[in-house]
């Protein structure tokens, strides 16, 4: 039996549980921003580290290795620097300058593992002139320090301002990086594959943009569906939906006045679970909470809460750190601002001033950009699997993947109710189910940390094979007895058109049905039909086929001739013709075939003669 059900990737993903703050990987993990400042997040707990040799006034950016968390590439938008801390071969000259906001954020090529897109933003006070531009690094040069490639300061768009953000999109297939331009509400979204850099997608949405508003930051939520931006010249901020699938900003909503007498706006930046937005102005050094899930916009307006202030300098960037925590960069200062518990509403998110202390270094205006993906408070997927099928008819077999992010070198399977029930292998096929049910399937994996398990309860569907079917003759229709679906053969090929339940035949022959239930599962008959009057011919000239059963040789005899010329044709059960003649129809049938080199089983004898047929089924037995 064939089974007729679609097969369909079925992967579904766990969430181990029991992790608190974590991330799959270590893009962010080291740090590199203001004079000479550093930041190791490797060990779990932040660390001040001193070899960065980067001065960068504003934005920055960094990327990590993201098994090992060791710097790779850092920048100030306008110099990039290796991971031993030297300029990089043709790392000078980049047009993304370090008074921008958001200077520079560093992306891996999705088609390349050892490459990575360096995006930079002109800064305000050029007019935006240097516009928005990418180049691009090869790690594989330089014995793995890399080098910036001639691919560099490509266009992007332009009349630019300082804003630039980054996100995975929906299929975890690229990236969508978000611009802004110089005036007018127009954000324009770029979609980063391993086939490139796609044209801009561009949402008109939001307060256009003049005076001071190209200044300050931009900010995608740790799971994509939000991005917030300064509005520093009107004293506001900006919260949008963004569609990670497409690319559209929508759904604006204004926050209002901030501050209230124009300090300027600055930093902004969603709490890891994305419900809490944070506004931190630069003159006054306050900084201000909204909550998103409030409720009505008003709502979300009056939850405005000031939650902390910095007592002795400004407060710029904000960035959320591997640990959890909000970074707030104070210019001139040695140390950072931190929000201990950012998802906490009010008060509660325990805000100091002087949180994080910077040995032999000093904050400017900026931190490092990243994709904010990295940083989602969502635990780490652990155990991953994928399967061939998750609904199949009764005997059918599965074949199962292990899609696992924890590095395994260890797995155990368990399949209750399959066929073998367990495996050990990496990927283990062809798990066949005989009874019909619904059955789950664990996945153990086992690395150097341990063991970590995956059930997945009613994983697998399993559907009985329907009964045989009855054919009813009242020749010439033929009627099967009911099913979902069916179709009629004739001497085992399909016969076009013959769906429904019913079949009238026009010639004597082997006719078979296949019936079909609701999910796909199949079952069949097959019976030989004589119509009245068209075998006569051979009946009166004594036609016979023996021996049969045989092994594979068979002899055609007539007692008397056909007085018509005929020919004899065998076929197999794939409809491939073994055998053919034309015999004189004079003389007697005598005719000897020889199928002892074919492999046992049935095959098709079919004789023709003017406008009579003799069919008959052949056994070879071995």
């Amino acid at each position: 039996m064939n089974k007729i059900l679609s097969h369909t990737i079925a992967t579904l993903i766990f969430l181990f549980a029991g992790i608190s703050f974590c991330f799959a990987q270590k893009e962010a993990n080291t740090w590199y921003f203001g004079n000479y400042a550093g930041i190791d997040f490797n060990s779990g707990t932040a660390v001040s580290i001193t070899n960065g040799l980067m001065s960068a006034f504003e934005g920055c950016a960094t990327i990590s290795d993201k098994n090992t968390g060791a710097i790779l590439i850092y920048t100030n938008g306008s110099v990039v620097w290796n991971s031993n801390h030297q300029v990089m071969a043709n790392g000078t000259g980049l047009t993304g300058n370090s008074s921008s906001a958001q200077a520079a954020v560093i992306v891996p090529d999705p088609g390349n593992s050892m490459q990575y897109y360096i995006f930079t933003a002109g800064e305000y006070y050029s007019g935006g002139s240097d516009g928005y531009r990418y180049s691009i690094v090869d790690l594989s040069q330089n014995g793995g320090l890399g080098a910036v490639t001639a691919v560099k300061n490509v266009l992007l768009y332009a009349p630019a301002c300082e804003k630039l953000a980054v996100i995975k999109n929906t299929a975890g297939t690229g990236y969508w990086i978000a611009t802004h331009e110089w005036n007018g509400n127009n954000f324009v979204c770029f979609e980063l594959t391993a086939s490139g850099i796609s044209s801009g997608v561009v949402s008109a949405i939001g307060t256009a943009y003049s005076n001071y508003n190209p200044i300050g930051c931009m900010k995608f939520s740790t799971d994509g569906s939000r991005l917030a931006t300064i509005l520093s010249g009107l004293d506001q901020a900006e919260v949008y939906d963004f569609d990670a699938s497409s690319g559209l900003i929508s759904n604006a909503i204004n926050l209002g006045a901030v501050t209230n007498n124009l300090p300027y706006v600055y930093g902004i930046a969603f709490s890891p679970n994305g419900k809490r937005l944070y506004v931190d102005e630069e003159n006054n050094n306050g900084l201000f909470q909204f909550d998103l899930d409030a409720g009505t916009l008003a709502d979300i307006i009056a939850s405005k809460t000031v939650v902390g202030n910095a007592t002795s300098s400004a407060m710029q960037t904000m960035q959320l750190g591997p640990d959890g925590k909000l970074y707030i960069c104070r210019n001139g200062m040695s140390g950072l601002a931190v929000v201990n518990d950012p998802d906490i509403s009010g008060l509660g998110c325990n805000f100091t001033d002087n949180g994080f202390i910077l040995i032999a270094a000093s904050c400017t205006y900026g931190l490092p950009g990243f994709t904010e993906n990295v940083l989602s408070s969502e635990p780490l997927q652990q155990v991953n699997l994928s399967s061939s099928d998750t609904n199949i008819c009764k005997k059918f077999c599965i074949d199962f993947f292990d899609q696992s992010l924890n590095n395994p070198t260890g797995w155990q399977w368990e399949f209750p109710g399959g066929i073998p029930s367990s495996s050990m292998e990496e990927n283990p096929d062809n798990i066949c189910y005989d009874v019909p049910g619904t059955y789950d399937v664990t996945l153990i994996t086992t690395n150097a940390n341990g063991n970590d398990t995956l059930l997945l309860e009613d994983y697998i569907t399993v559907y009985p094979t329907p009964p045989f079917p009855v054919i009813t003759q009242d020749l010439p229709l033929l009627t099967s007895s009911p099913a979902a679906a069916y179709q009629w053969q004739f001497n085992s090929e399909d016969i076009p058109g013959a769906t429904n339940q019913s079949f009238t035949v026009t010639q004597s022959g082997f006719y078979t049905v296949i019936i079909y239930e609701e999910h796909g599962c199949q079952n069949s008959v097959t019976e030989y039909i004589i119509l009245s009057g068209v075998d006569d011919l051979f009946a009166e000239s004594g036609v016979s086929v023996y021996p049969n059963p045989s092994a594979g040789v068979f002899k055609i005899l007539s007692a008397s001739s056909l007085n018509i010329n005929c020919s004899i044709q065998i076929s197999n059960t794939l409809g491939d013709v073994l055998y053919f003649k034309k015999t004189d129809g004079t003389k007697t049938l005598e005719e000897t075939v020889d199928l002892s080199t074919e492999p046992g089983g049935i095959y098709f004898l079919h004789i023709t003669a003017g406008d009579y047929f003799l069919n008959r089924k052949l056994m070879v037995v071995h």
